[in-house]
């Protein structure tokens, strides 16, 4: 997919509050003028794939669960337009 400036996000970065043993929210915004979806990506730091969990606004509020306790966490922000991920 070739970028330009009309399909290019603006990604925010993420805020991590409310952590527990098995959860955490994270917080941020993304702004992009087209279709497409958007929200949350983590994986363990020693994983080699992302787990993407989507929003329903571009002021992304999501909380993390079923994640393991004393284990360190990658997070970011994505942007998911035709069928190309634009990360934060």
């Amino acid at each position: 997919m070739k970028l330009f400036r009309n399909n290019i996000a603006e990604i925010g970065t993420p805020t991590i509050s409310d952590v527990t043993k098995n959860s955490m929210k994270v917080a941020g915004s993304v702004t992009f003028y087209k279709d497409g979806t958007w929200g949350v990506a983590y994986k363990k730091d020693s994983a080699s794939t992302w787990t993407h969990k989507a929003s329903t606004s571009q002021s992304i509020s999501e909380t993390l669960s079923s994640l393991t306790a004393s284990t360190k966490y990658n997070i970011k922000l994505y942007v998911l337009f035709d069928g190309e991920y634009q990360y934060g």
